[in-house]
């Protein structure tokens, strides 16, 4: 892999990591302050929205690290039986099939994004969902390139 691409890969994995960290706290604190404060008879209107939210979020962003770091589900029962070269041939057009199932989804996700802009679909407090939802489109793209870049890519060792 080129210094570049290992360079971008990296900051790739620790921005991810990083937001991943700090949504789940956000999630977990949020979720926590609910359920002490409705104890009390009180609760905030907008923690349970932004509890879901966070689970959007950690779920999107939780499945490009994983696809980053290769720790995605994947179906290898042939694997064991290939050589060395047909596996790496099997592994690529998967991983081409796969990036083009992400494209697809990302390009209409988009459209969902942009539905819940016109109708102003209330997301967490005054904030609209299309804000909160854009997540969606931007990891699918951002899992489109990860697996382009497997697919073409020698891992390194």
């Amino acid at each position: 892999m080129s210094p570049l691409l290992n360079r971008f890969t990296q900051v790739l994995r620790w921005t991810g990591n990083s937001l991943l960290v700090g949504l789940f706290l956000t999630m977990l604190i949020v979720a926590a302050v609910q359920v002490i404060s409705r104890q009390f008879g009180f609760g905030f209107y907008w923690g349970d929205d932004l509890v879901r939210m966070a689970v959007l979020w950690v779920t999107m962003v939780g499945a490009v690290v994983a696809i980053g770091d290769s720790k995605h589900i994947r179906i290898d029962l042939i694997d064991s039986l290939l050589t060395d070269r047909a596996r790496r041939l099997v592994q690529s057009l998967s991983y081409i099939a796969t990036a083009v199932i992400c494209a697809i989804f990302g390009y209409y996700s988009l459209d969902m994004v942009g539905w819940d802009y016109v109708d102003g679909t209330p997301g967490v407090g005054q904030a609209p969902a299309w804000i909160f939802e854009t997540v969606i489109p931007g990891s699918a793209f951002l899992m489109t390139l990860r697996f382009t870049l497997q697919a073409f890519v020698k891992p390194s060792t």
